[in-house]
């Protein structure tokens, strides 16, 4: 009589180990799958600007559409809407965004553009209009108007269409070029 007690009980506990076994097993593949997937996942990091007007989000090396368009416009502005005594900081501030080569190559342009913006008390400034952003290549097309000044007197006025490239490394975003169209396409 002990002895079928003994082996039922037994029995139930091989029943309750190949259970919790079954268990463990399943728990152990599913840690190894979610683990294996935390490997290839970027997080999304809301971005705030300090006027809550948009949300920005960043995901690994991509960015959401609003902040490239937010950044084209800014480094626009930095380079565009110059004058003598704004071309130092404007450069500075472009240069702290840049990638290295882009650096040294705003550093050399930096010399050149301030020996004529004070020879002719020259400045410019740039209204954007329209902005088309392409999220996959991590460029921004920018159309507006350019205002040429000497002096106070505005000389010109010229509808312009600049693109402004992006380039991405471990999750940041490094301005790289603006390049101006519209000579691209009067020279093809």
């Amino acid at each position: 009589m002990k002895f079928n007690y003994a082996s039922k009980r037994l029995t139930n506990f091989e029943y309750q180990r190949n259970m919790l076994l079954g268990l463990t097993a399943v728990l152990l593949l599913l840690l190894l799958i979610l683990s294996t997937c935390l490997f290839f996942h970027s997080e999304r990091v809301i971005i705030l600007p300090p006027e809550l007007k948009r949300e920005f989000w960043a995901e690994g090396n991509r960015f959401s559409p609003e902040y490239l368009e937010e950044m084209a416009v800014y480094f626009l502005h930095l380079a565009l809407d110059v004058n003598q005594t704004t071309l130092p900081y404007n450069t500075e501030m472009l240069a702290r965004y840049s990638d290295v080569e882009t650096g040294n190559y705003l550093r050399e342009q930096y010399e050149k553009n301030i020996k004529k913006l004070k020879q002719n008390d020259a400045s410019t400034s740039f209204d954007a209009k329209e902005v088309t952003v392409f999220p996959d290549q991590n460029t921004v097309h920018v159309t507006g108007t350019l205002n040429r000044y000497i002096g106070s007197k505005r000389i010109k006025e010229s509808p312009e269409e600049y693109e402004v490239i992006f380039r991405t490394y471990r999750g940041r975003l490094f301005f790289k070029a603006i390049k101006r169209l519209g000579e691209e396409r009067n020279e093809n």
